[in-house]
């Protein structure tokens, strides 16, 4: 009898557990933790994102709170969130304390590689109470990057400018301590850009530099002009057609879409997408 009672306590903590995440109202700032969120199943808690939160489509269609290091504290709390998830970059510092005091706040920020992507699968998979579809999830995944490694490292890898077309705000080149950086580790590229950070791009030193493999990363879809790298067609990169112009957050974000974007540099680094 007394099993039975605590058999049924327990399932009864369970349901109620479930119906908790369920009826959770849900806000993220971070447009990798948006395509997680989807990726999980869990899109009908979203009640708000941020800007960089444009994939899918059905993302741009919710409530907008602004740039991801510029959170109002006020908007964000008038979407009455039950929990807010926060990419590393969230910010600015007193908004996301302002936000941990007045509700739950979660921030997820494992490195950019594809070992921290499936720790931020992971991290919010249980923020959400989901950690089973997360651990599908990350199978899943861990599947794609095994069919990537039989290919690495090359044989004979490019040498790689990354750029960052950033519409209106420029075209920068990616240095270390970027994501543009942490993607050219994951698949072996040695990068020709010096120095630390995004930084202006000089189109002298490209032509100096002569990148075998151009990757060109656009903030929205076509933000990047050709006359903003005028000496394009001068690089070893240009003259053999292995440029690359892609989504910047599929192939910066370090979110679910990262093996597809892998698999397509690999693809203009080899000429293989030719």
């Amino acid at each position: 009898m007394r099993a039975g009672l605590r058999l049924a306590t327990a399932l009864l903590a369970l349901w109620m557990a479930a119906a908790g995440h369920a009826q959770q109202r849900l806000v993220v700032a971070g447009g990798e933790l948006t395509e997680i969120v989807y990726a999980l199943g869990a899109a009908d808690r979203l009640v708000a994102v941020d800007s960089t939160s444009n994939y899918p489509a059905a993302a741009r269609q919710l409530p907008k709170l602004g740039y991801v290091r510029a959170l109002p504290v006020e908007g964000t709390l008038a979407m009455k969130p039950d929990l807010v998830l926060l990419s590393g970059e969230a910010g600015p510092p007193p908004a996301v304390a302002q936000l941990k005091q007045a509700t739950e706040v979660r921030v997820i920020d494992p490195e950019w590689s594809p070992a921290g992507l499936l720790a931020r699968v992971e991290q919010v998979a249980e923020a959400l109470g989901l950690q089973e579809r997360g651990e599908q999830l990350n199978g899943e995944l861990r599947q794609r990057f095994a069919t990537l490694d039989e290919r690495l490292p090359l044989a004979d890898p490019p040498r790689t400018l990354l750029v960052l077309s950033a519409g209106r705000h420029g075209v920068q080149v990616a240095g270390k301590g970027t994501q543009g950086q942490a993607l050219l580790d994951a698949l072996g590229l040695p990068n020709v850009a010096d120095g630390e950070g995004y930084k202006p791009l000089n189109a002298e030193a490209v032509l100096a530099a002569n990148p075998q493999l151009i990757i060109i990363a656009e903030t929205r879809p076509g933000s990047f002009q050709p006359e903003q790298l005028p000496l394009l067609d001068s690089t070893e990169a240009g003259a053999r057609g292995r440029v690359l112009v892609t989504d910047g957050m599929r192939l910066l974000g370090f979110g679910p879409r990262l093996p597809d974007a892998m698999e397509e540099v690999l693809e203009v680094a080899t000429g293989e997408g030719r």
